[in-house]
């Protein structure tokens, strides 16, 4: 990264912000103001940009994204399985927002049918809610507006129906000889009671009813009989939801506007994006200053931009201490494999960026835990025709790109253990033709030698730890702490190295294993001597000691690589469990059918859930056993000033864009 610092004359700011967002590669710093040295007080540049216009353009943003939102629900077009930007010119852009006016109408069309539509739930579940109430009340055939005569007062009412019916009965009758209470209907949650009383009797009825959980049911409104209005309100239900369904239809009528409504959505990020970068910049009366931060591959096209607007600019390296925007830059089969990297943590500016080697390490552990060409084969396939079917970007080309090196190391892996769908092709010449083949293993079988996969990935768990203790030492070396790097680093290579050739020389001969106990003593010897050389006072030996302790660190670590035989054996094993289940039916027609509908479920089943496994404790080696090595993380993402579309993806008019975006 490079620090850019710019000052030009203000005519020129909206060009030049143009271009910057066509060149995509420039990360404008918020500067805040600058006032004058001599007393802190007099601003003399002052920020620029304009919030209302941002916030205008935010609200014709919303509108425009409520209209795609409105479009899409009531559309009767299949969703794709990947969501993608359609690819279009500059130019192809801009003829498309010739009718900026008329897409606004557009927008303005549909969102009125929206309102309707909402307008219509909510009428129609007001309508639904009044349906319920009056629906219990049909058998009561005095209309609903009567509530009282010269004389009585009309109650209609519920109570719980663990209420006690005949003591409540019991109650009212004893209190008042002047009062009528009829049980109109009941369900398994309320009974429906009407009560006519006398006026001067009402007040003393109704706090008998209470005590016992009544519950008025008011029908202001409500003219008729019940079943009048039970009649009255469905009908009118009816007409709302023809009306609604109108509405609906006629949105979804109206999807082929939708691609100028995304056109025109996209125009307004633009510009929204271009006015909240002005307010990172300073102004005087005629001019402006920026300072951002440019890879340093794009430096010369951002030197010939400023060039032709007659800018005064400067470049420098980042300073001590700087917080530089990290982007990461791998390329070939290393790239897909950023997705692992930023799922975990961006690397620091200074520190090391470990795709490039992780990714070797996570293809192979992934293709070692699914153990199975078969599946390999299905999930690189899969993978290839999502790749060539849709223009995938960012995150989720990453995913799908890494998935499909990871099945090519599956049939690798798979094919050496030989597994292709389990012991599936052996079965099925059995069952189906009566006959009986072998696929031998490239290497060996896992199944019938777990030992020597075991052995194998706590070997391969070695290797991938010390790989990354040599990034380590590297990092410390170039900072000018190579007594750190032997001390801390080359030390534990003795240890672990010369433990393995004592435990385990004994095969090759007895002088490995001697040359092994020498080098693991001299490095333990070197780590207690050294690990407390920063402390002070006691801490020097103490120190020491801490360091050795952390063998059991060491150990664990080393052992987390035994889930590569785990996983490796629960896949084989499932798999050969679900073809041994298909072919018990026998052979024959319908032996061949039940094997068939057994691999497609079990296999898939099989596949599903250890090809999840696979992806999460590969990725667990390496954020844990791996990054716990050397890893300094924290770093913030690049995020230039560029055109952040979501429905066109904006390319020049003579070439395809940038490559790394």
């Amino acid at each position: 990264m490079k620090k850019a610092a710019v000052i030009g004359l203000d005519t020129v700011k909206e060009e030049l912000l143009s271009d910057l967002m066509d060149l995509g590669a420039v990360q404008i710093e918020d500067r805040g103001q600058f006032s004058s040295e001599d007393d802190g007080t007099e601003v003399l540049m002052i920020r620029d940009g304009d919030e209302s216009r941002v916030a205008s353009l935010e609200a014709e943003i919303n509108r425009a994204a409520l209209a795609l939102e409105t479009l899409e629900r009531y559309s009767t077009e299949k969703s794709p399985l990947f969501v993608t930007r359609r690819g279009m010119k500059k130019s192809e852009f801009a003829r498309a927002l010739k009718e900026e006016k008329q897409i606004a109408e557009h927008i303005d069309r549909v969102l009125g049918l929206n309102d309707e539509i909402h307008k219509l739930k909510e009428a129609e579940n007001k309508k639904t809610a009044d349906l319920l109430a009056v629906s219990p009340w049909t058998v009561y055939d005095l209309p609903l507006e009567i509530t009282r005569t010269d004389c009585a007062c009309i109650d209609l009412g519920v109570v719980p129906s663990t209420a006690d019916m005949e003591k409540l009965t019991e109650r009212i009758e004893k209190s008042s000889d002047a009062v009528y209470l009829r049980e109109v209907n009941r369900d398994k949650d309320l009974f429906y009671l009407a009560a006519v009383t006398l006026k001067g009797e009402r007040e003393n009825i109704l706090n008998i009813l209470k005590q016992h959980g009544f519950t008025p049911t008011p029908f202001g409104g409500f003219t008729g009989t019940a079943a009048e209005n039970r009649e009255r309100i469905a009908e009118e239900i009816t007409g709302l939801q023809q009306r609604r369904q109108e509405a609906e239809k006629e949105v979804g009528s109206l999807y082929e506007l939708k691609n100028g409504i995304e056109c025109l959505y996209d125009k307004l990020i633009i510009e929204r994006d271009r006015e909240k970068a002005k307010s990172k910049i300073l102004k005087t009366r005629r001019t402006f200053s920026l300072e951002g931060w440019i890879p340093e591959p794009y430096v010369q096209q951002a030197e010939d931009l400023f060039d032709r607007y007659q800018c005064c600019f400067a470049f420098r390296d980042p300073e001590e201490g700087e917080t530089v925007p990290i982007l990461m830059a791998n390329g070939g089969a290393a790239y897909p494999f950023e997705a692992i990297t930023e799922m975990y943590s961006l690397p620091d500016y200074r520190g090391v960026d470990p795709t490039k080697y992780l990714s070797l390490f996570y293809a192979m552990f992934f293709g070692i835990m699914l153990s199975d060409a078969g599946y390999g084969i299905v999930i690189a396939a899969a993978c290839f025709i999502v790749l060539r079917k849709f223009a995938l970007e960012g995150m989720t080309y990453k995913m799908i790109k890494m998935f499909f090196y990871c099945g090519l190391s599956a049939v690798f892996w798979g094919a050496l253990f030989g597994g292709w769908f389990g012991d599936f092709f052996q079965v099925a010449a059995e069952v189906i033709f009566g006959k009986k083949i072998t696929i031998e293993p490239l290497w060996f079988n896992p199944i019938d030698d777990p030992t020597r996969l075991l052995i194998w990935s706590l070997v391969f768990g070695v290797v991938h730890i010390f790989f990354g203790m040599g990034i380590k030492a590297v990092m410390l070396i170039r900072r000018g702490q190579w007594k750190d790097a032997v001390f801390d680093v080359f030390s534990w290579y003795m240890i672990i190295g010369g433990a393995a050739m004592w435990l385990a020389g004994g095969s090759i001969g007895q002088a490995v294993v001697k040359a092994g106990m020498y080098i693991a003593i001299a490095g333990a010897v070197i780590l207690l001597l050294t690990g407390g050389r920063n402390n002070k006072g006691i801490g020097k030996v103490t120190g020491g000691l801490s360091s050795l302790y952390n063998i059991t660190s060491y150990i664990s670590d080393i052992l987390s690589y035994s889930r590569l035989l785990a996983l490796g054996l629960a896949t084989g094993v499932i798999a050969t469990v679900v073809n041994t289940m298909g072919s018990l039916a026998g052979g024959g027609v319908f032996g061949t059918i039940v094997l068939l509908a057994v691999f497609v479920v079990g296999h898939t089943f099989n596949l599903a859930i250890n090809a999840l496994g696979a992806f999460v404790h590969s990725s667990r080696l390496q954020y844990i056993e791996f990054f716990g090595k050397f890893y300094e993380d924290g770093g913030d993402e690049f995020d230039p000033l560029h055109k952040k579309t979501k429905y066109i993806r904006i390319t020049s008019d003579t070439n395809g864009g940038k490559k790394w975006k």
